[in-house]
């Protein structure tokens, strides 16, 4: 498995790196029209100006492709909890969070779209690589709600799936920037604070 590449960098220079390279987002946009499993390797292939055979000598299958796909959305949703992101109150730095979430979903929406679509598409052993990855979001994300003050431990994974597909959802409306942002972040809080008398012994 190759390391995860950078998301910034989705359009490469005309004529940087291997053919391969340079026609990489031509699988990703293929994989999140079609779908993962309607696409063949030969119809990959083409797509990335290859022949099936040369295919191989870049990734040992379809599979590892969409793996690596789905990673670099995850290390790019870890990347938004770095601590250079961290602001002066618990509340701002879930605002600079949810900003930066929402930016990255304008930027490459088709990587949010094939990690909540097609993961399923991948065998076990790969799954539980991208579940792991997803389990540090969640820690992460749950974490950061909690010094905000809410306290939903039975939520987290359903708190999870918001910060997952949110971004997806509401791409859908006619709202701007500040509106996703406000949205997310009230729908991310809307729990129970934590109320010290309640929780003494």
């Amino acid at each position: 498995m190759n390391t995860a590449k950078c998301m910034e960098p989705i359009s490469r220079p005309a004529g940087t790196g291997s053919r391969f390279e340079r026609n990489r987002p031509r699988a990703l946009e293929l994989f999140a029209q079609r779908g993962f499993a309607q696409v063949s390797l030969r119809e990959l292939a083409s797509h990335l100006e290859l022949t099936a055979g040369s295919l191989y000598n870049h990734c040992s299958s379809k599979e590892e492709l969409l793996q690596e796909f789905i990673e670099e959305h995850y290390m790019a949703l870890l990347s938004l909890f770095d601590r250079r992101h961290q602001r002066e109150s618990a509340s701002a730095t879930l605002q600079e969070v949810i900003q930066r979430l929402v930016a990255l979903h304008e930027s490459h929406p088709l990587h949010f779209q094939l990690a909540t679509r097609d993961a399923g598409c991948l065998k076990p052993s790969r799954r539980q690589y991208i579940d792991r990855l997803r389990q540090q979001v969640q820690r992460k994300l749950y974490a950061l709600l909690g010094t905000t003050g809410c306290n939903a431990p039975d939520q987290s994974v359903a708190t999870l799936e918001l910060f997952e597909h949110l971004p997806l959802w509401l791409s859908r409306y006619p709202l701007n920037e500040r509106q996703r942002c406000e949205t997310l972040v009230r729908l991310l809080t809307a729990t129970t604070p934590l109320s010290t008398s309640e929780n003494r012994p």
